[in-house]
């Protein structure tokens, strides 16, 4: 499914005084309605299926997608939708977007966050929800719930991530604020006036996992508190097995700055990406994006809006090391919007990290190639990007990348696709 308003265009971009081109071909897009978004991407690890996720529809008919490619987002069949009943998903909004997890075998599973609204509260709550299919994603399970609080009092979990951990398991974390007697709600929407700064009540990061692909989870655990209450959560894979979770911390002085942290096997001591020192009496909405090399090294992009210092960053933090990582700027400027940042992780050592704010601070879509010494090797702002939001980054086996995002525009939003090679 190839969409001809946009798939005639070809970006190439260069990062004055960097040697790498980094050259972009836009792909036909199935998710091409102006109410989509969400995205999520996902790649099968013993096949070269691609998985492309997103929300689509308005309140009366809301509903969860998928779509499978076979020829690197070429072309894309004919789209499955996964949710049963239209209420069983909430609006698009990226912090807590859809999470893909891909396995060998054919087996694909989603985990998204569900509104529940509730009488005599402004913001709704919300529960953690999971299907899987078996079949490279032909046909779909039903939804199961997976904060095990679902049968109390309505209460608030999202803001989620999930990865796979090998052969059939799954670890799914995400920001739960069970046990308060009473939460205000973090569910505004950028420019809504209640999205003004203000003090709210911290969240805590819960987490479950599965080791038959979802036919059984663990009891959730808590693992860690003083969480930002509506920063995602972000989940990665080591080499090794084991699982690691990034977010933004709620520090003493309502600093929020980001950290990493073990989670599998076992909830680690949170240490700083770095000391941003970032203060901000409210909550951002917006998490670091995390992937972890072969190598075991963390690539971490991350907005910060402390005063003189806005913008977006990327760090690495080697294997074992807790030591904060250098702040390398890929984009900063006084009065820059709130970006969201993703990161994959490239073979060489190096990362490729896309954020939806261009140089001129308005929202659009721009990447970073990092080199495996740190460096900004090449960068560039898609053609065409202008209100785009959200992007989600996916690393290919032929050294390309996948690059999605929500754009915004009457007739011609939707989930936009590039692939970017020259990486």
């Amino acid at each position: 499914m190839r969409d001809p308003l946009y798939a005639a265009a070809l970006a190439i971009g260069v990062l004055t005084g960097c040697e790498r081109r980094l050259e972009v071909t836009p792909l036909g897009s199935p998710a091409t309605g102006g109410a989509a978004g969400d995205a999520a991407l996902a790649s099968a690890p013993d096949s070269s299926v691609l998985y492309l996720a997103w929300v689509d529809g308005d309140s009366g008919a809301r509903h969860l997608w998928l779509a499978r490619s076979a020829d690197d987002g070429g072309t894309w069949a004919r789209p499955v939708r996964i949710t049963r009943t239209p209420d069983d998903v909430g609006a698009p909004h990226g912090e807590s977007a859809p999470r893909l997890v891909a396995a060998g075998g054919g087996r694909v599973a989603v985990v998204w966050s569900r509104s529940v609204p509730v009488p005599g509260r402004r913001w709704p709550a919300s529960e953690i929800r999971f299907a899987r299919s078996l079949d490279g994603g032909a046909t779909w399970s039903g939804a199961a719930t997976l904060n095990d609080d679902s049968s109390g009092a309505p209460g608030t979990h999202t803001f989620h991530g999930a990865t796979w951990t090998g052969d059939s398991g799954i670890v799914v974390a995400w920001l739960d604020e069970r046990g308060g007697a009473e939460f205000p709600g973090h569910h505004h929407a950028a420019g809504d006036e209640a999205a003004t700064p203000a003090m709210e009540s911290d969240a805590r990061i819960f987490f479950t996992a599965t080791e038959d692909f979802g036919t059984a989870w663990s009891p959730n655990r808590p693992a860690w508190g003083a969480v930002c209450p509506c920063c995602r959560v972000t989940l990665a894979r080591e080499p090794s097995g084991g699982v690691v979770a990034a977010w933004r911390q709620h520090f003493p002085g309502s600093i929020r700055d980001v950290v990493t942290a073990p989670l599998v096997p076992a909830p680690g001591e949170p240490a700083r990406v770095h000391r941003d020192d970032w203060e901000y009496p409210g909550c951002p909405h917006t998490g670091p994006a995390m992937a972890i090399d072969d190598r075991g090294v963390r690539h971490i992009a991350w907005y910060t809006g402390k005063p003189e210092g806005a913008g977006v960053y990327y760090g690495r933090i080697a294997r074992g090391d807790s030591a904060t990582a250098a702040a390398i700027p890929l984009v900063t400027g006084r009065g820059l919007q709130t970006a969201h940042a993703a990161i994959a992780a490239l073979p060489d050592g190096g990362a490729l990290a896309a954020f939806d704010v261009g140089e001129d601070g308005g929202r659009a879509i721009r990447l970073s190639r990092i080199g495996s010494d740190g460096v900004v090797a090449a960068a560039l702002t898609l053609d065409a990007s202008a209100g785009g939001s959200y992007p989600q980054v996916l690393a290919l086996a032929d050294g390309s990348a996948l690059i999605a995002w929500r754009q915004a525009g009457e007739g011609e939003g939707g989930v936009r696709l590039v692939r970017v090679a020259g990486l």
